[in-house]
């Protein structure tokens, strides 16, 4: 759930205009999220503090009962973050 989370955080990036990197993420599971069963994935940007950016999301089974909630923090970086790592070398520190 973790990969799943983190990729739908990285739409509401995308919404955000800026490239930024995962701090922090956690999952809190208050169902058990099952293999094969459709969930309605809800994510937000909950606050903006200059470089940090905190997001949240919401899994909903189709009975509508929250199976998890997620938290993450993501820290904007520059673009060239990235060039880096597509050559090979160490990343940029946020």
């Amino acid at each position: 759930m973790a990969t799943v989370v983190d990729d739908l955080f990285g739409f509401v990036l995308y919404l955000v205009g800026e490239p930024a990197v995962t701090r922090h993420l956690e999952v809190d599971y208050h169902a058990p999220v099952l293999l094969q069963r459709r969930y309605v994935l809800e994510a937000r940007l909950e606050r903006r503090e200059g470089r940090k950016l905190f997001v949240e999301a919401t899994g909903t089974d189709d009975a509508g009962n929250t199976a998890f909630t997620a938290k993450a923090l993501f820290v904007v970086v520059p673009l060239q973050h990235f060039a880096g790592a597509a050559a090979g070398d160490p990343p940029v520190a946020p």
